[in-house]
């Protein structure tokens, strides 16, 4: 049996569900990053609550993982835009105030300063045709370390989102005003709190709750994750490693579907994010 053949992409809801006044798109980043986060991520996305995921090219092997791992949640798979970790798509003297003496992108987001747009958008023009390598159409778009928030690149953004037709992350009022203006779908909310420590059931479902109330009890709430299997490709790159698999715990629990529709909380895919409320 192949890895392919291993998973399969659980329904995310008919239409009465689609017509919910309460959808919860649950996306989790990094697909790609390394064997066992994508690994994981697949897990995850089998279990039926988490909705989509948003794959990142760059990393070695990236494509590979995406191709092998993602043709079973065609039309959920998104980009995950770069400027931090990995090397660039691009020849690296072709965008030098991305890159650093290495080559590479920076390690963290606060060593990304006075990059030039212009070099964003061709990089990222590029990371979009590499995906395109997998075999996948991206369904959605956001970027890692949310470098997007950035006033230098969110315009660049913005632009490819629009460009690209997808519905794209926003993070705070000016974001998804600057999106609504240019026709960019979007979540009313982006809850990026389910992460470092207290992963469990009942956080999850507080975040939840309390996303819904500050709607006023209804809307599009989307919760960024990262789950995860770790491997020691990650523990070489990130102190996040551990907790990944903890998330995943909590989000392929047999019992959480149960639990959201309890609170009267439809799941939602990347499609979700763009039609609008009954």
């Amino acid at each position: 049996m192949t890895v392919l053949q291993g998973y399969k992409s659980a329904p995310l809801g008919d239409g009465v569900q689609g017509r919910a006044r309460r959808r919860l798109f649950i996306n989790a980043d990094d697909f790609g990053l390394t064997d066992g986060v994508t690994a994981g991520i697949a897990e995850a996305l089998a279990a039926g609550v988490v909705g989509g995921t948003t794959a990142m090219v760059c990393p070695d092997g990236a494509v590979e993982r995406i191709r092998r791992w993602g043709q079973a949640f065609a039309g959920r798979v998104g980009l995950h835009l770069q400027l931090t970790g990995s090397a660039p798509c691009l020849p690296p003297g072709d965008i030098p105030t991305l890159v650093g003496s290495d080559g590479r992108f920076p390690r963290k987001k606060v060593a990304v300063v006075d990059v030039n747009p212009e070099e964003v958008r061709r990089e990222w023009r590029a990371q979009y045709q590499r995906f395109l390598e997998t075999r996948l159409v991206p369904s959605h778009l956001d970027a890692h370390h949310h470098i997007h928030k950035r006033p230098e690149v969110f315009g660049v953004f913005v632009e490819l989102a629009r460009e690209w037709g997808l519905p794209a992350r926003a993070l705070s009022d000016d974001m998804r005003q600057a999106m609504d203006a240019a026709g960019v779908a979007h979540a009313d909310v982006c809850v990026t709190r389910f992460f470092g420590e207290d992963l469990t059931t009942a956080k999850l479902l507080s975040l939840v709750d309390a996303a819904f109330a500050a709607l006023g009890g209804e809307g599009v709430v989307e919760i960024m994750c990262h789950p995860g299997k770790s491997d020691a490709a990650l523990a070489a790159i990130s102190v996040y490693a551990d907790a990944r698999e903890e998330e995943l715990a909590v989000l392929a629990a047999p019992g959480l579907a149960k639990a959201l529709a309890g609170l009267g909380v439809a799941v939602i895919g990347p499609d979700g994010l763009a039609a609008p409320v009954a």
